[in-house]
Formats: C-alpha cells, sequence, structure tokens
C-alpha cells in the first residue's frame, strides 16, 4: 500500500519540476523533480541530561528528500496510443490516400503522387501511379489499376492482362448519360422539336404526332 501511495505521489508532483526536453521519434525526455520520504532513526534523552542514569530512546521520523527521474513523454504535436507508442496530429484531415506524417503535415501513401487542387494550392492531393500508363480511353483510379472512362466499356476477354475500353453504343435517339451509367432518350428543347418538324415538313412529310386528315366521304 505504501508503495502505491509513493507511486501515486511521484505521479502528481510529476506535473511540477518540469525541465529539459530531447525529441527522439515523437518521444521526448523530461526531466521531473519526485518528492519522496525516509525513515530516520533517532534518539532522545528521557528524563534530565544531568542525571547520569538518565536513558535514551529511540524513534523514527520522516524526512522530505528530493530526486530528479528522467520519464519518456510524447512530444507537443503527438498523442499517446497503445502501448506507449506516440502519433503525430494533424489538425486538418488528411486528404484520401495520405496519412498524417508528421504534427500538421500529411505525405500520400506509397504508390501515390504528390499534387494540389488547381483552385486551393495549398491542399494536398494524393493521385495514384499507374506504371507503363493506361490503354486509351481509360484512367487511373488506383496504384496501378486502369479503369474505362465514363461512356466507354471494358470488352478485354477474361484471359486478357491488358484493358480494352470501348464506346457504349445506344440505340437511335438516345445518349449514353454519365451520372446513370445507362442509355437515356434524348430530350429535344422547343427549339429542337421546332427545327425538326420544319426539316420533315420540307421533305414532304408530315410532322411527327401529326394526325392523319379524314378520307372525304361521297355525297349521297
Amino acid at each position: 500500500m505504501l508503495g502505491l501511495m509513493m507511486i501515486g505521489l511521484a505521479l502528481l508532483l510529476m506535473m511540477g519540476g518540469t525541465q529539459t526536453m530531447t525529441i527522439t521519434n515523437g518521444h521526448c525526455q523530461k526531466n521531473i523533480s519526485v518528492k519522496y520520504q525516509v525513515p530516520v532513526t533517532k534518539t532522545k534523552i528521557i528524563g534530565n541530561s544531568s542525571n547520569p542514569h538518565a536513558g535514551e530512546q529511540l524513534y523514527i521520523v520522516y524526512e522530505e528528500r528530493v530526486r530528479w527521474d528522467t520519464v519518456q513523454i510524447c512530444c507537443p504535436g503527438y498523442r499517446t496510443i497503445i502501448f506507449g507508442f506516440c502519433e503525430p496530429i494533424c489538425q486538418e484531415p488528411c486528404p484520401p490516400h495520405s496519412y498524417c506524417l508528421e504534427p500538421n503535415k500529411c505525405r500520400c501513401m506509397r504508390g501515390y503522387e504528390h499534387s494540389h487542387h488547381p483552385n486551393q494550392q495549398h491542399q494536398l492531393i494524393c493521385r495514384p501511379i499507374c506504371h507503363g500508363g493506361c490503354p486509351e480511353h481509360s484512367h487511373c483510379i488506383a496504384h496501378n489499376e486502369c479503369e474505362c472512362r465514363p461512356g466507354f466499356k471494358d470488352v478485354s476477354s477474361w484471359f486478357s492482362l491488358s484493358l480494352s475500353c470501348e464506346r457504349i453504343q445506344c440505340g437511335l435517339e438516345q445518349r449514353y448519360d454519365i451520372h446513370r451509367h445507362a442509355c437515356v432518350k434524348i430530350e429535344m428543347s422547343m427549339e429542337e422539336l421546332m427545327q425538326r418538324v420544319a426539316e420533315r415538313l420540307e421533305k414532304g412529310l408530315p410532322a411527327e404526332g401529326e394526325a392523319e386528315s379524314d378520307t372525304e366521304q361521297p355525297l349521297e
């Protein structure tokens, strides 16, 4: 019990007496002053000291001592994680495919290269690296991984090691919607519709949707 009390006392006093700090891989060596008590045996005389028959009595007192200890803590800008390891703190979250290397400094993971946002030059972007580049109509989406661009599909055989992209062919009066990932009917504006009707009339064709005129019935 006394040992636990001493440890608790040392932890409380650890907050004081701070001096030099040495940084090593996110760890700092901190010198602290620790106060503790040691038992000391003393002697006192019983009775009159001038009396030759006076006796002596031993007693114990606890005297305070101070020692300097060196402890290992996480440096400023780092936080303690499992097993006493220290990890850096980045106030702003690191972008995808990156990690916090040092306090407030992110680094791209292996297989990605550093770039910057076109409108915000201070913002880091990690672009994937595809060694040898990607085939036509495809782009790099992860480390050494290519994918067909929107509007194209993969037509490579299952035994082929290279990607082959071909444009998606939609039906008549349809177009490929890159957001829906499907062929959708072309919706014309009123101006485009009137122009199309005019072109059909010039060719002598009835306008689409125009009802056929009723045939004349002979008079009786």
